[in-house]
């Protein structure tokens, strides 16, 4: 074997334990930001559970930590869609029409949510505190519309695991308002 070779495991199994100690603890920015939103616990539980959360400096601003969460919550609202899409809109459980309308609305806010939150980090990145303010603020109504819908058929749902679902999502998005407020 090359000496080059007889070398790479070294800095490898180095920069794999970084790694892993990185995912161990949230930063002590993260941490401080965090206890300022709404939903502390799912706030640092998000950063430490995604994959985003790991490149996120140590040294991160709040309008930097806002940009990844803001990733975050739109995968996790790309997985709400998919999941109301595959497990309940073409799923094996037979739905009165009722429900599957509720759902289909319910998907279409969450589609739509993450479009604003798309935006929202357009604004972001451009400086625009108001446009940032005013697609956060349809973002939570899309989640919003997607809750209410839901609970209107709740007895009714084959799966709770949905619901929670958007509950968690619409945290997060009030996770990120506080976030953005506090840049703004």
């Amino acid at each position: 074997m090359s000496p080059i070779m007889n070398n790479v495991p070294l800095p490898l199994s180095f920069f794999i334990c970084l790694s892993f100690f990185s995912l161990l603890n949230a930063s002590p920015d993260i941490t401080k930001i965090c206890e300022k939103v709404k939903h502390k616990d799912l706030c640092i539980s998000s950063f430490k559970e995604s994959y985003l959360g790991r490149y996120v400096p140590d040294n991160a601003d709040v309008e930097a930590l806002a940009s990844v969460i803001i990733k975050i919550t739109v995968n996790s609202a790309s997985d709400v869609s998919r999941n109301l899409k595959t497990t309940v809109l073409e799923g094996p459980v037979p739905l009165t029409p009722e429900v599957r309308a509720k759902y289909g609305i319910c998907d279409s806010e969450v589609v739509s949510a993450m479009k604003e939150l798309d935006k929202v980090r357009t604004a972001m990145e451009f400086g625009n505190h108001k446009k940032e303010k005013l697609n956060m603020d349809a973002a939570l109504t899309n989640t919003e519309n997607c809750e209410r819908e839901l609970k209107q058929v709740e007895a009714q749902l084959p799966d709770k695991k949905q619901f929670d679902e958007v509950i968690v999502l619409k945290e997060l998005l009030e996770n990120i308002d506080d976030i953005i407020k506090m840049v703004g």
